[in-house]
């Protein structure tokens, strides 16, 4: 029993002394409650019903009145989409129940609707204002699995980012091997993008596999032409993590507090990225504050490839422009910030 003791008071003291360790342990739990009550304080986003309205020239009163009817309803959300493409897409992902698509003189309505949502749709065309028929459409087996793959894919990229170089560059700190580096010509450019390239190998690796089991064993839709794009899209995507990794582990010394921080960082992502749902259902700051993040721009860039059938490099410029200028600003910091030693 004596020997208990003392082991105890050992072991307590020692995750006592330690401000990472006592700061995960008992704040990080009140962190995630914030969270989840932030995200969640209007309802889990599948208690409504998401309605995407294909944007065309046709858009008049009748249609408008359609949508003020829907927005009447507190369970139906409306989505604009720039192309039934992309709306159709939604709807096999099972992101949408519904597809609002107009005649093109705007005086009727077609419903397209998932083959599990007939009653949800006979409802819609009961309250709509305007003529409308619906066509049940044939959603893939997998393809929930299909809307939830960018997710999955980004979130590996981004925990490789982080972690790998993160946790790393603050081990060779706190055991002086940058030190010893240091008395050395290494430039710290020359170090830097050893470490980025090395990595980006192994995510470029991963990537690949997970397109291939994701394409084989769900079938996912691929091209050789999307294939291109997401792989691009990933090493974008990853330079960008890998900044974000340098910079911490420039700015954080301990290697215990360094892992805390990025699990900490780590799941407000997931749900502020579109990961796992779509940021319509959060509240509109945070909506708004997720919509400028890395991770929700390659998401959403991956899901136009994969899911809605983009390969036009004009409609993917915009994001791909936003995560070069979150590349540019992270390792602009890693360099201003980075040094071999204190």
């Amino acid at each position: 029993m004596k020997a208990f003791l003392v082991l105890f008071r050992i072991r307590l003291l020692d995750v006592l002394r330690s401000r990472s360790s006592t700061g995960f342990v008992l704040l990080f739990p009140v962190v995630l409650l914030a969270v989840l009550g932030l995200v969640f304080m209007n309802g889990h986003p599948f208690e409504r019903r998401y309605v995407a309205l294909v944007e065309t020239n046709s858009m008049n009163e009748a249609v408008a009145e359609c949508v003020r009817v829907l927005d009447g309803y507190e369970e139906v959300r409306v989505s604009r989409q720039r192309s039934e493409a992309e709306a159709m897409g939604k709807l096999r992902t099972r992101m949408v129940s519904a597809v609002l698509a107009p005649s093109p003189d705007g005086s009727s309505v077609t419903l397209h609707i998932g083959e599990r949502d007939r009653i949800f749709g006979s409802g819609l065309a009961s309250v709509l204002p305007v003529p409308s028929r619906i066509d049940i459409v044939e959603t893939p087996r997998f393809g929930y699995v299909h809307y939830l793959f960018p997710g999955v894919l980004t979130f590996s990229v981004l925990t490789a980012g982080l972690f790998g170089m993160g946790y790393p560059m603050a081990l060779f700190r706190q055991n002086l091997f940058l030190k010893k580096l240091a008395t050395t010509p290494l430039r710290k450019h020359t170090f830097i993008a050893a470490n980025v390239a090395a990595r980006t190998l192994l995510v470029l690796v991963q990537v690949v596999l997970l397109l291939l089991v994701a394409h084989f064993a769900f079938d996912m839709p691929l091209t050789v032409l999307s294939f291109v794009w997401v792989v691009f899209i990933s090493m974008l995507g990853v330079l960008v993590f890998l900044g974000a990794g340098f910079v911490l582990a420039a700015t954080i010394k301990n290697t215990e507090l360094l892992v805390d921080i990025v699990s900490a960082i780590n799941l407000p992502l997931v749900f502020f990225s579109e990961i796992f749902f779509p940021l319509d259902g959060l509240p509109k700051p945070l909506a708004a504050f997720g919509s400028i993040l890395p991770s929700t721009e390659m998401v959403r860039l991956s899901r136009a490839v994969l899911l809605y059938g983009v390969e036009d490099a004009s409609y993917l410029a915009g994001g791909l422009g936003l995560l070069g200028v979150w590349f540019i600003v992270m390792f602009a910091i890693s360099l201003l910030t980075f040094k071999w030693h204190e």
